[in-house]
């Protein structure tokens, strides 16, 4: 399998290579698979590796280097419990929604569920599977439980809730799994692009950075190489939309934001 390297220039030794290593590192254990919508994808004993712009749901992700292969797996319902009760949670807002606010929903969700950091999370790992260095699957169940996680479970189970939204109809778009790295290491988070107004979202609960990809504060480098910011002017819609459908959207975002800062807090939320 031949090691392929993606710069980005926009940010200094910035590379996009995680998940093809991870597959190099293990590639004797995968086999090439049709993954229905996607195509022929690696899978790692048994279920596809969530990469980027791949399936969540029923995936495996896998590290760079050897530690705790995190399966998502809707199985044995818990995972679907914790859907269903954000989908409540969305429930009480008001009757139509902006996507920025549905993200910003879903991170807070997130970093409410998986509160503890690597302390926390490696002792999760040394409880369930013992030493962290061999590819050992786990649920990401037992993060949630035991209310612990770093930037790679909390990139999951928001990938994972972005991705049932957008199967509900929701949300429109597509959802991925971005991780990259830097000198300073490797990290995980959200990405969201939606259909109807070409913006691209980023959620990432480990740094809590959430929002427009192209005005959030560069905590780290969210850009893909490919990604051109919108030129001046309002983002085009692919959906055309009266002016006063325009008003009206703004206004029940403004209301959605306003129940979002009263539901979380101010602080939590700016």
């Amino acid at each position: 399998m031949a090691r392929i390297i993606t710069e980005n220039d926009r940010y200094p030794d910035t590379r996009w290579n995680r998940t093809i290593r991870a597959e190099e590192r293990v590639q004797w254990l995968l086999e090439m698979r049709n993954l229905p919508g996607y195509g022929q994808v690696a899978f790692f004993k048994g279920r596809h590796v969530i990469g980027r712009d791949r399936q969540i749901v029923e995936g495996v992700y896998l590290g760079a280097y050897a530690r705790e292969a995190i399966v998502v797996s809707e199985r044995d319902g818990r995972l679907e419990e914790v859907y269903r009760t954000m989908r409540r949670l969305l429930g009480t807002f008001p009757s139509r929604l902006d996507e920025a606010v549905i993200i910003r929903v879903v991170h807070e969700y997130v970093r409410e569920l998986l509160p503890g950091g690597a302390g926390a999370t490696e002792a999760i790992v040394r409880k369930h599977i013992g030493r962290n260095d061999e590819d050992r699957k786990i649920d990401l169940t037992l993060f949630i439980e035991g209310r612990a996680g770093v930037c790679r479970h909390r990139a999951l189970l928001g990938g994972y809730l972005v991705e049932k939204l957008i199967r509900d109809k929701i949300l429109v778009g597509s959802c991925s799994i971005d991780r990259n790295e830097t000198d300073e290491g490797g990290h995980a988070w959200v990405r969201f692009t939606s259909k109807q107004t070409a913006r691209i979202l980023i959620s990432d609960a480990g740094l809590d950075e959430c929002g427009d990809i192209f005005k959030v504060e560069p905590k780290w480098g969210y850009r893909r190489p490919e990604d051109n910011a919108p030129v001046d002017g309002p983002i085009p819609s692919l959906v055309k939309k009266s002016p006063l459908f325009d008003e009206l959207d703004a206004a029940v975002a403004a209301v959605s934001l306003l129940w979002a800062v009263w539901h979380f807090g101010l602080s939590r939320l700016f």
